[in-house]
């Protein structure tokens, strides 16, 4: 039975859940966190793209990796999510976070520097993911990487999303191809989770 299923149907928007449970499963995916950040090589300095941060768990890690020299641009649709980040931002003194208040289909980052982003676990909430990771590479600064993270559908299903809701990697790595993202490595991070570490050419 998934976290889900324990909670009530799934809903793509989350809107059964609040933002203190979505934040403590983002939580709960820390140990992934690491592994994703040394992929995309992020160092101090650095401005990284998060995409669909939510309350901001991952956001609050990548800006602890970038240092106050760099930048996370951290982007949700919910002005609601985004308003719990500023206020653990706010606790924390954490300035290096940009909350950025839109669709991520449709973002535009016009005059910013994206040296690296991250997808993690967004997808399978979105009506157009092949359209969010369009919209991904094009935002990318050439010769930039980006990590694309979900649920395994070949997976208990002990956590996350139900399997019909899932992604196959194979699936998100041709919607990156598509994209003009090449796909650098893959990883079954753990029985329920993966990871596509991808690459925009220079």
């Amino acid at each position: 039975m998934t976290e889900e299923d324990r909670g009530g149907p799934f809903r793509k928007d989350l809107t059964h859940l609040s933002w203190d449970e979505v934040y403590a499963r983002q939580a709960k995916r820390a140990p992934l966190i690491g592994e994703w950040m040394d992929a995309l090589r992020l160092k101090a300095g650095d401005h990284v793209l998060d995409l669909g941060s939510g309350p901001g768990y991952v956001s609050l890690m990548l800006a602890e990796r970038v240092g106050a020299g760099g930048v996370v641009h951290a982007v949700d649709q919910s002005a609601e999510a985004l308003a719990y980040l500023a206020r653990l931002q706010q606790e924390r003194g954490v300035a290096q976070i940009q909350r950025i208040h839109a669709d991520a289909s449709t973002l535009e980052l016009a005059g910013r520097r994206i040296d690296a982003g991250l997808v993690s676990m967004v997808l399978h909430h979105a009506e157009t993911p092949a359209v969010i990771v369009g919209n991904l590479a094009r935002l990318l600064a050439p010769g930039a990487m980006a990590v694309v993270a979900e649920f395994h559908p070949q997976a208990p299903c002990a956590v996350g999303p139900p399997q019909a809701h899932r992604l196959s990697p194979e699936q998100v790595q041709a919607w990156c191809e598509g994209a003009g993202l090449n796909k650098l490595l893959y990883r079954r991070q753990t029985s329920e989770h993966y990871m596509l570490l991808v690459h925009r050419p220079a």
